[in-house]
């Protein structure tokens, strides 16, 4: 039977094993924590490490504490060693202060953050100014820290009535200032925010007067003097060509003479869907719709929250 000493050996940062004869558990403690190791060390070896980890682990736990300093655990799952006893590996996590800012979940994830939390975001504006920190919530998706801005269009809203080219309208309001949307998402290296309008007979483009019926805006979309918002130049993924959805950009339109799954316009609920990921297009700050004036006319629009990644 391989020692509890032995695994320590074989496990990258482990400085420290002890086995625990009433649960019959071997316990690995990892360098690098933050708790007060002085607590652990009764009765204890230190082992010099010697080789890689060789343990196939299970995921870790949470953190005992969302800041401050706490602990998290992994078991081993016996698929390369021998042995009868239970193996836990130990170590400290979120070692930071209970009252640390940061500016955005990416700078979250450099100072430690390894569960997805709420958390305080100072972010930086356009001018240099550090705005007032805000909590929101901050997940961890395979070991990168996602910034995730919700606000009160993540749901399907059914529009009908409504014939004139954008004269239905929802406001977006997010769940923190306007001010403070725009520099996370200008100090984040990547954004993104997920936009769709289910529609049954309700075109997107009207092809007779070359004019978007559903449209959304955002932070630079200008106002026009006939008093009509502009619908954005920059649409799904980047694109800049006029009139052109997402199964335009991918070829995979569900009729090969359309850009847009809504122009086929067939009696059939369809959707046109995607990404809007240039930065300067976000955040869409409203959704407008038209064409839906009839009896046989109608859709549902729905917005995801604003995903960031990375510090620009």
């Amino acid at each position: 039977m391989i020692s509890c000493a032995d695994k320590c050996s074989l496990e990258i940062n482990c400085y420290v094993a002890n086995f625990d004869t009433n649960s019959e558990t071997c316990f690995l403690y990892m360098s690098g924590g933050c708790y007060s190791e002085q607590q652990y060390e009764h009765g204890w070896i230190t082992i010099r490490r010697e080789q890689g980890d060789r343990f196939d682990w299970s995921p870790w736990s949470k953190c005992s504490k969302t800041c401050g300093g706490g602990k998290r655990t992994r078991s081993h799952q016996h698929a390369n060693i021998e042995s009868t006893e239970n193996v836990t590996s130990v170590e400290g996590c979120h070692c930071f202060s209970c009252n640390d800012t940061a500016l955005n979940c990416n700078e979250w994830k450099t100072k430690g953050l390894v569960d997805s939390q709420t958390v305080l975001i100072e972010p930086i504006a356009s001018n240099g100014v550090k705005l007032q920190a805000v909590e929101i919530n901050c997940y961890m998706e395979n070991g990168v820290g996602v910034t995730k801005i919700d606000h009160d269009g993540e749901r399907d809203v059914y529009v009908h009535g409504y014939e004139a080219h954008g004269s239905y309208s929802f406001n977006v309001t997010y769940n923190i200032s306007f001010e403070h949307v725009v520099a996370i998402i200008d100090s984040s290296k990547f954004c993104r925010q997920f936009v769709r309008w289910k529609c049954f007979n309700a075109q997107m483009w009207d092809i007779g007067r070359e004019k978007w019926n559903t449209y959304w805006t955002n932070r630079s979309t200008a106002y026009l003097a006939t008093n009509e918002y502009k619908p954005p130049s920059l649409f799904f993924h980047g694109s800049e060509e006029k009139r052109i959805c997402e199964c335009g950009i991918s070829q995979t339109c569900q009729q090969s003479n359309v850009l847009c799954n809504c122009d086929i316009n067939d009696n059939i609920w369809r959707s046109d869907e995607g990404y809007v990921t240039n930065k300067d297009a976000l955040p869409i700050v409203a959704f407008f719709a038209g064409d839906t004036g009839s009896s046989v006319e109608k859709g549902e629009h729905f917005i995801g929250p604003i995903e960031c990644y990375g510090t620009a």
